[in-house]
């Protein structure tokens, strides 16, 4: 082999590497709260066994999906009745500049004010996104009612608004699919820890409900 060209390819391979050393998959395994197929008060009906376990990586971002129970699901918390549902997951680390959820819904709905993810962070650092569905968020079944989302990464952030985008990332090509929402953090996050992140939904049974099946952090911008 050409010596330039093997000295090019294992520099490509090593900024490979160090770019993805900067992701860290956080588990969730200890909020999921029920397995694809066992959503025990409304289910998902259409076809859960084509959705995605285990390690994943979607558009070169690394994630790991329970594997036990699959996802935290706002319809469990809620015990399948209407009202507010919320968790929040510990991550305790630093300098996060990206966060990179796969996370869809139940069922399709339009509606403003229905969900929302808070980033808290050392030193009073925090940021509250709200995500609107056909734009950040959409059902995970392609049936008539959601199917839109933005298809692009977060605009500028400011010191005290970060931005979002969602891109699709799993497909089982039945009609099955999983979305990775891209959250870059607002100025003031740097140098911090961010501590932890809060869904909450504020849905009912046949009004989105949403769900999350991984969550990853990036010390990288997108």
């Amino acid at each position: 082999m050409n010596k330039h060209v093997a000295a090019v390819l294992v520099i490509a391979l090593m900024s490979a590497a160090t770019a993805f050393a900067t992701q860290t998959p956080v588990d969730i395994s200890a909020q999921a709260n029920a397995p694809w197929c066992g959503e025990p008060y409304h289910g998902i009906s259409c076809n859960c066994s084509a959705l995605p376990s285990g390690a994943q990586t979607y558009d070169g971002v690394a994630f790991q999906i329970p594997t036990v129970n699959n996802a935290w699901f706002a319809d469990v918390a809620a015990l399948g009745q209407s009202g507010e549902a919320s968790v929040t997951i510990p991550v305790n680390v630093k300098n996060i500049k990206t966060v990179y959820t796969l996370m869809n819904t139940q069922w399709g709905s339009t509606q403003s004010g229905l969900l929302s993810i808070t980033f808290t962070g050392t030193g009073k650092a925090t940021w509250t996104y709200n995500l609107v569905g056909g734009t950040d968020i959409r059902d995970y079944c392609n049936d008539g009612t959601t199917n839109s989302i933005d298809c692009g990464l977060p605009n500028t952030i400011t010191k005290t608004a970060g931005s979002a985008g969602t891109v699709g990332a799993f497909n089982s090509g039945e009609g099955q699919r999983l979305d990775m929402q891209i959250f870059e953090l607002p100025k003031s996050f740097a140098s911090k820890t961010l501590v932890s992140i809060t869904i909450t939904d504020n849905g009912a049974p046949g009004l989105q409900r949403s769900f999350l099946a991984a969550l990853t952090v990036s010390t990288n911008v997108p």
